[in-house]
């Protein structure tokens, strides 16, 4: 019975003062209650600046700021790079672009175990003309 009182008293308490807060159970709102302009990004991902070049169904990523160079997984946003990589006429050559993702194992193309790769959470835009300092 004491506790029906303390909830009753604490939803009329959240009632009188507005508080979204407490009609939802929580102590604060959190940017998770209110609705993103763009779905957000995975968690763990980074802007990513280099090249991208795809020869066959194999795509290859090199970072401008490190060097470093990956292959680019098959999965999330990487159908829009391509699309965006053959539209663009660059091929066979490397094309600047613009990615949000991260970097993870995945197994090898020929089935051999894993290996580090680019998971394109979203692709962002391509450079047409700009090249990696």
């Amino acid at each position: 019975m004491k506790v029906a009182i303390k909830t009753a008293l604490l939803v009329a308490m959240c009632a009188t003062l507005g508080l979204t807060a407490c009609k939802k159970g929580k102590d604060t709102e959190t940017p998770a209650d209110t609705k993103p302009s763009r779905p957000a990004s995975p968690s763990g991902t980074m802007s990513l600046h280099g090249t991208y070049t795809q020869v066959g169904t194999l795509g290859t990523f090199r970072d401008c700021t490190t060097g470093e160079q990956w292959p680019v997984a098959h999965e999330g946003d990487n159908s829009a790079l391509e699309e965006a990589y053959l539209a663009s006429g660059a091929q066979p050559g490397p094309l600047v672009v613009t990615v949000e993702g991260g970097i993870d194992y995945r197994s090898r193309a020929d089935g051999k175990g894993r290996q580090m790769m680019l998971i394109v959470a979203r692709f962002v835009r391509i450079g047409p003309g700009e090249t990696c300092p």
